[in-house]
């Protein structure tokens, strides 16, 4: 293995009382990421052309009308949840926390925060995940992402999902719930997205890497939908089009 920064970390021998009693396939690896992405068959070409297939965001699918236009109404205010899941035995924290220290990443919640979705205080993003017909297992969330925070280039894990990455197929869709603003951007592979609209929706590869930050001056909201999906979720999804959300 090559080291890709500008630091080491060392491994601590088996014996030392600090060390996480298994030795765990991840601390080969300078940063539990760069595990991650050996889950990926993507190339991880950083020359690749943007416009490469092997990019693609399946973007056709857009929700609009009046509700759209007043869905903050539903989202504020924002109950943040715990913002990171942490567990004293979690070997998975050794090759993140260590990395985060080195890179003076100050605090653990960089990333943004979550608001879990439900009936009461959410009914019209709730129609909209009963829309898709997720065939099970479906988990959505508000993102809220306060200026400066960053999730950092990764491949998908669905470590938060209990099927976990690649237990059982998953689809995940994201839909924008504010128009874009100048200092936001998300990447997947090569490919940046900007200048989105309230409403637009993607979904994604989970093979591609990607990547968001929020360099605006606004605070930005996203609703995430996680689950197995029906025939009729990729019926959807394949078909695209604008969505009337007043007539859900």
């Amino acid at each position: 293995m090559s080291n890709k920064y500008p630091f080491t970390i060392e491994k601590l021998p088996l014996e030392d009382p600090r060390a996480c009693p298994v030795d765990l396939p991840h601390f080969d690896y300078d940063f539990y990421y760069d595990y991650q992405d050996t889950h990926s068959s993507w190339e991880f070409d950083k020359w690749k052309d943007p416009k490469d297939k092997s990019n693609d965001l399946y973007s056709g699918l857009s929700f609009r009308g009046e509700c759209i236009d007043n869905i903050l109404n539903e989202v504020l205010p924002f109950q943040r949840q715990k913002g990171k899941s942490a567990f004293l035995n979690d070997g998975r924290w050794a090759g993140i926390v260590g990395w985060y220290k080195l890179m003076e990443v100050d605090n653990m919640n960089h990333g943004g925060f979550k608001d879990v979705v439900t009936q009461n205080r959410h009914p019209t993003l709730q129609k909209v995940i009963d829309w898709f017909e997720f065939e099970s297992d479906i988990e959505s969330a508000i993102m809220e992402k306060m200026p400066g925070n960053v999730e950092l280039w990764h491949v998908d894990s669905h470590c938060g999902h209990k099927h976990g990455h690649r237990k059982k197929e998953l689809t995940r869709i994201l839909i924008h719930l504010q128009d874009w603003e100048f200092g936001q951007m998300m990447m997947w592979g090569t490919r940046p997205l900007i200048q989105w609209r309230a409403g637009d929706a993607i979904t994604y590869d989970v093979d591609i890497p990607h990547c968001s930050f929020n360099s605006s001056r606004h605070i930005r909201y996203t609703l995430r939908i996680t689950g197995v999906p029906s025939n009729a979720t990729k019926e959807k999804l394949a078909k695209g089009g604008n969505i009337n959300m007043d007539n859900l």
